[in-house]
Order: structure tokens, then sequence, then C-alpha cells
């Protein structure tokens, strides 16, 4: 009775050990040619990565003028009243630990965004947080790269991808999005990730 007691733990000890080296080199083999192919993976910032609705009533309820320098410096110096979507971010660092190189594009331009890029600097390098006054669109700095996906929630971040001739996916908005205008999802027969707006 001990000895299939035993043998039996040993059993499972080795499928699961078969298992995790599975997994390993499965691993392995991703990363080396993400690596080496310098594959990269975009990700738009604002109702996408992150729900940043709060961030954005703090500016147009503490700035004089919308849009504003000042309106743009409260949004990206609000980054601790933003969330994490449930969904994207996760994979963001699901595709960033198998070696692809993660990059975060933003239509907001860089204005006091220093706090901002180092709290995603785990995440993205410093210059992998790509803001739109610096210069170009989105479609216009994927194409530069070798980027497979780019995530993104409104209709124009789907046009830019298809332009830059990588394959978009998009994300719902939250329903506390501020932003309402560009997004009619399953109108450019795009794939959609369902229960991505949490």
């Amino acid at each position: 009775m001990a000895l299939k007691y035993v043998k039996d733990k040993a059993e499972k000890a080795w499928s699961g050990t078969k298992k995790l080296f599975a997994f390993m080199t499965l691993w392995g083999l991703i990363f080396s040619l993400a690596t080496i192919s310098h594959v990269g993976v975009a990700f738009d910032y604002d109702d996408t990565l992150v729900n940043s609705a709060p961030a954005f009533k703090k500016a147009f309820a503490s700035a004089n003028q919308a849009y504003s320098p000042e309106f743009w410096a409260v949004v990206n110096q609000s980054y601790d009243l933003e969330k994490p979507k449930l969904f994207t971010y996760p994979l963001a660092w699901l595709f960033r630990i198998f070696g692809f190189k993660i990059v975060i594009l933003t239509a907001r331009p860089d204005i006091r965004a220093e706090a901002l890029k180092k709290e995603w600097r785990h995440l993205v390098p410093r210059g992998n947080f790509v803001f739109g006054a610096d210069g170009g669109s989105k479609h216009t700095y994927l194409q530069n790269g070798t980027y497979l996906l780019f995530f993104g929630d409104s209709d124009t971040d789907i046009t830019e991808a298809r332009l830059a001739r990588v394959f978009p996916i998009r994300i719902r908005r939250s329903k506390q999005s501020i932003f309402k205008q560009d997004y009619t999802p399953h109108a450019y027969r795009e794939v959609v990730i369902p229960f991505s707006e949490y």
C-alpha cells in the first residue's frame, strides 16, 4: 500500500516536472524569437490601458481652460487617480514577460509628465512612453517599428493601426469614460475584446 502511494506521488511529481519543462521551453522559444527580432506590441493609454476618467475630471474641475497646458499638467500629474484596466494591464505584462517590446502611445502632450513616465518605467522604458506632441501620428510611429498588435479603444486607433499594417484590437471603454465620440465597436470589423471595459 505504501509502495503504491509513493509510486503515485512520484508519477504526479514527474508529470508536473514535464509540464513545467514544456512551458519553460515554449517560453524560452517565444522570448528568444521576440527579443532577437525586436517585435513589439503597442497599447493606447487612455481608456485602453487605464481608466483615466478621474484624472480628466480633476483637470476639468481645476484648470481655467480645457486642454490648456495647465489642464494637461493636471491630467499628467493625476496618474494616482487612474486605474489600470483588468484585461489590458495584465496582458501588457504577459507580453513583456514573453520578451515583446511594449510601447504606450497617447494623444496627450508631454507636459509635466516625468512622474507619469516614471510610474510606468517597469513596463516600458522611458523612450517607449510616446506622447502625441512627440511628433507624428500613431500610425507614423507604428509603421517605423516591428509591431504585431495595437490595442486601442477609439475608431481612430483602429484606422491608425491599419494604416501602419499592424493588427488592431479594440478595447471597450469604461462607462465612466469622459470620451464619447470616435467610438463605434465592430464598425470596422475589428476584433473587440468582450468585458474589456473593466
